[in-house]
């Protein structure tokens, strides 16, 4: 009777050190790294087609773009212990726009003392805590600067504490209200019922931002526009980037440069560009990129094939992560799944079953065997007839397995925030996007208005979608290491097919499928690999004494993956032969 404990009755520290690192069989690790090795094959092939488009020096995202991103692109810190998170400066989108907020911010005077006072209006504003007074105070810089000439007049009789009047159909303000038309007043009485000598610091200051505004009227619009548009927590962030900026111009110039192209303030991030890495940054002539190219699809039929896998799975790993990091504005889910694939291929011993590599050491055992005893001993056979369980091909298949977990859930969780799933609008949407689905086709357009005509049958296919989906990806990773995994497999199957025929997603449901390879045991790998049970038997007559006969048995019994052919060692023989059942040579 064994002594061995019930797996339950071992502790959980036991248990959960041979999840992860007991040796297991790299059959099925080696299924994945030939899909995978296929998939990323198809798709880099596909990119020599616009090999300049996507990765030259004048690309589609040039050279000097992405390598000013990968040195300069901001990275700012989250505040630990405040809420009030002060967002950075902003200027406007719209390029015009933008370069006349841009001008009027390079036109402020350069020393500090007199910039801050060309702003100390702007300053006020952004410390207004009521919004809609700081509204009001922007739009008065507006009504101002179209006054012209008479502006000098109004600020006189606000500095006085009186009024002014903007009636209906006259182009000036006036002193007095009209009793029969429509009008406005002209200041906000929150400035009228200042101090005197408060009202005459506020009308400097209005004098003094006034000045410094675009002398073109157009520009100037577009920037008290920008700077009316703005909420608070963004104006005060401009006016502390402009009052602290730098008395130096270079330092000043090298700032605001900074400013206009990443709409950040450099001095308030915690570091500047990404850690990344790409051949395509320092290879931009057309010849060398069509050499480097041809390498790295040379690089990935040498790992799809596993020919020195534990190095062609590394360089193919480092010249995915080059393409995608030098087109990072194109990435999606295909390229995170293949960056995903490879990492944990290149861990786990991929090349260790299906592969060049196992057929080469096959040889070499055989080889070592006819050396030590003139036949093969049982310790080779055992070797051949399965690849030896190892501990990376267990720790591979476990990181994918799990990853593959948190994936669904994430995916599931995000899903409850959005209240398009809880409509259902979300699946109806992905059904009728054009961009991705099957619109072009006369026959499915006809289908979805036919679904969309009959109310019950499209909350039904509506609920149905949303429910399978949000069921399948939130129990998956709880049911998958049950009895249940054949079924959660095929309804996996399921949805990344479906997803693959409406929204054209094919290599991205192909990664994933290949993913969900790895709950495959390795067992059903084999035998769906293997040959079949009723394939001709061969003998293979040789003289183990001969050098050369020898060999050539050594590369029978390696490749012999279906184990048809029995060596036999003949002494005496001059050639060797391979005999039939029947015994015909």
């Amino acid at each position: 009777m064994s002594t061995t404990p019930p797996q339950t009755d071992r502790p959980f520290r036991q248990r959960w050190t041979d999840f992860w690192f007991s040796p297991g069989d790299p059959t099925t690790l080696g299924f994945i790294r030939i899909v995978t090795g296929l998939l990323i094959l198809y798709t880099h092939l596909a990119y020599s087609l616009d090999l300049q488009a996507f990765f030259g020096k004048y690309g589609w995202y040039g050279s000097d773009y992405i390598e000013r991103e990968r040195m300069e692109f901001p990275h700012r810190a989250e505040p630990i212990f405040d809420w009030d998170e002060i967002p950075p400066p902003r200027a406007p989108e719209v390029p015009h726009r933008r370069k006349a907020v841009l001008g009027f911010i390079r036109g402020l005077p350069g020393p500090a003392a007199d910039r801050t006072r060309a702003i100390h209006y702007l300053d006020r504003v952004s410390r207004e805590e009521n919004p809609v007074t700081a509204a009001g105070l922007m739009n008065l810089v507006a009504q101002l600067y179209t006054a012209g000439t008479y502006r000098d007049k109004l600020l006189t009789g606000m500095e006085e504490g009186r009024q002014f009047y903007i009636v209906e159909g006259e182009p000036l303000p006036s002193t007095e209200a009209p009793a029969n038309r429509r009008y406005t007043e002209f200041f906000p009485q929150l400035l009228l019922v200042l101090p005197a000598p408060d009202r005459k610091d506020v009308a400097a200051d209005l004098r003094e931002f006034l000045a410094a505004l675009p002398k073109t009227p157009v520009d100037a619009g577009y920037v008290v526009a920008h700077l009316g548009e703005m909420d608070q927590p963004h104006r005060r962030a401009l006016v502390m980037f402009l009052s602290t900026l730098p008395d130096d111009p270079a330092e000043r110039a090298k700032l605001i440069d900074y400013f206009e192209y990443w709409n950040n303030d450099p001095r308030r991030l915690y570091r500047e560009g990404h850690s990344i890495v790409s051949v395509w940054f320092h290879v931009t002539d057309p010849t060398q990129m069509a050499l480097v190219h041809a390498l790295i699809l040379t690089i990935m039929v040498l790992f799809t094939l596993g020919i020195c896998t534990r190095v062609t799975a590394v360089l193919t790993w480092i010249a995915v992560v080059g393409y995608v990091h030098r087109t990072n504005q194109i990435l999606f889910g295909m390229d995170t799944m293949m960056n995903i694939l490879l990492l944990y291929l290149m861990i786990g011993n991929s090349g260790a079953a299906l592969s060049v590599d196992r057929l080469i050491a096959r040889y070499r055992a055989v080889r070592a065997s006819l050396r030590r005893a003139g036949t093969i001993d049982d310790a080779t056979r055992a070797f051949l007839a399965q690849a030896p369980p190892s501990v990376g091909a267990n720790l591979g298949i476990r990181l994918i397995q799990v990853h593959f977990c948190f994936i669904y859930m994430a995916a599931g969780l995000a899903k409850l925030k959005g209240p398009g799933w809880w409509s259902g609008n979300a699946f109806w949407d992905v059904m009728i996007n054009p961009e991705f689905t099957l619109m072009k086709y006369e026959w499915f357009e006809n289908m979805v208005r036919a679904i969309a005509s009959v109310k019950p049958l499209y909350y039904t296919i509506t609920a149905v979608g949303v429910w399978f989906t949000w069921g399948l990806e939130i129990s998956f990773p709880f049911l998958v290491w049950t009895r249940a995994r054949p079924v959660m497999l095929w309804m996996a199957v399921l949805l990344h097919a479906g997803i693959g025929i409406l929204m054209g997603l094919n290599l991205f449901e192909l990664m994933m499928m290949t993913m969900m390879l790895a709950y495959l045991p390795a067992g059903v790998i084999r035998d769906r690999l293997r040959g079949g049970p009723d394939l001709p038997k061969l003998g293979f007559e040789f003289d183990s004494a001969e050098p050369g006969q020898a060999r050539a048995a050594a590369v029978v019994a390696a490749v012999d993956v279906d184990a048809q052919a029995a060596l036999a060692p003949t002494r005496g023989r001059d050639l060797p032969a391979v005999v039939a059942p029947g015994g015909a040579v």
